[in-house]
């Protein structure tokens, strides 16, 4: 083998081996980069609009990075093993391996998915291309490919779409960002609370029809006013003879307002029972009680008085304590300035 021979081998080696380099990169970078970043990059960029599009078809992008990879160390190893056998005999199908081995290992693989993992947004975009041109290319492979994973999919029953990610696995990436100190604590307790919202029931939030603070329609207005003030609660159930027998829900403001006027009667300011079931999803329930713009809902279970839920009671589920113009304040977080005569 003369010498031209041998410098258009290591020249197409160096260009094979960046080639296995620039595979490898673009595969961790299709893998591991943002959809969030690339869709905000895409507003401007037209190589994030193409990573984009082409990520629709992850399949054939991860086919088309196999087959080139391949094909590359593949022809890589075997001019290799051209010329070391050429240079040093039957030894040199050993050298050709254990050299081979450690270049593809370390500019082909560790190397450039370590620099792709650092920054994939950048790499996806940069390899967007030439990952298009390689697809048109190998469209071939990648169809026989595609009949091939059918195949096997129908013979081993993972043809099925599954969710790129359970809840658990979303939480446990909520904490680990948290952890990074990209989320507040606050704000990872609000995801996952959200998460854990999706199968909460009304049974797990109502108060118990036992801890509920109700007033009798016979209740003098004395008694009623008692009742709101010392609950300051701003709605409470009315009940006819006993908690079974709900017949309407006291607004705070109504009954002042009736009581300033001298009316006694509360039943014409009373306004209608809102009822729902101790299996019904929270999230279905806060929606039914926001479009009908109820703020109570007394649970029953047919007949049986349960409890009752509020909106709040909702709403705290995912954005914890909500303290409101009735609730009572602390002393301790209660802080008052003392102003003097002679201060205007």
């Amino acid at each position: 083998m003369n010498a031209y021979v041998t410098t258009a081998i290591i020249a197409a080696l160096f260009v094979l081996l960046l080639l296995s380099g620039f595979f490898s990169a673009a595969e961790t970078a299709f893998t591991g980069f943002s959809q969030v970043k690339m869709k905000r990059l895409a507003k401007t960029r037209r190589s994030a609009r193409l990573v984009l599009e082409l990520n629709k078809n992850y399949g054939d992008v991860l086919t088309t990075l196999l087959i080139g990879n391949n094909l590359v160390n593949i022809l890589a190893t075997s001019l290799a093993t051209i010329l070391f056998t050429t240079h040093f005999g039957d030894s040199g199908v050993t050298i050709s391996t254990v050299i081979m081995t450690l270049l593809v290992l370390v500019f082909g693989e560790v190397a450039p998915k370590t620099v792709a993992k650092e920054r994939p947004e950048e790499f996806a975009m940069l390899s967007s291309r030439i990952i298009k041109v390689c697809h048109i290319i190998f469209l071939p492979m990648c169809n026989l490919f595609g009949l091939l994973k059918k195949l096997l999919g129908k013979v081993f029953g993972f043809n099925k779409k599954r969710p790129s990610m359970t809840g658990e696995e979303f939480s446990i990436m909520v904490s680990d960002i948290a952890d990074e100190g990209v989320l507040h604590r606050s704000e990872e307790q609000l995801i996952k609370n959200a998460l854990r919202y999706a199968d909460l029931t009304v049974s797990s939030v109502m108060i118990p029809a036992q801890n509920m603070t109700c007033i009798d329609k016979s209740d003098s207005k004395d008694e009623i006013l008692k009742v709101f003030e010392s609950s300051r609660y701003s709605r409470i159930p009315v009940t006819d003879g006993g908690l079974q027998s709900v017949i309407g829900i006291l607004y705070r403001v109504d009954f002042y307002e009736m009581r300033l006027s001298g009316r006694e009667d509360i039943l014409p300011v009373l306004k209608p029972v809102f009822r729902c079931k101790p299996n019904d999803k929270l999230s279905e329930l806060l929606k039914v009680m926001q479009g009908s713009r109820r703020h109570l809902a007394i649970v029953a279970d047919g007949a049986r008085v349960l409890g009752l839920i509020t909106v709040e009671d909702i709403i705290e589920q995912i954005v914890g304590e909500i303290q409101d113009r009735y609730d009572s304040v602390p002393q301790r977080q209660r802080s008052f300035t003392r102003i003097t005569d002679g201060d205007a």
